[in-house]
């Protein structure tokens, strides 16, 4: 996810974002990496990531 993360900034974007079900594993390592919940339903965080 890191190395994902530094190519999107060489490649000049500037944030980056996802929708990920609150009851994945996965929520941890995306807020352990920079992501941020900005919205959330009842199923979803949508996180974003400032590069």
């Amino acid at each position: 996810m890191r190395e994902m993360l530094s190519l999107l900034k060489e490649k000049g974007y500037k944030r980056a974002s996802l929708a990920v079900q609150k009851a994945n594993y996965a929520v941890k390592m995306y807020k352990n990496v920079g992501f941020n919940t900005v919205d959330e339903n009842a199923e979803e965080y949508i996180m974003v990531c400032e590069l």
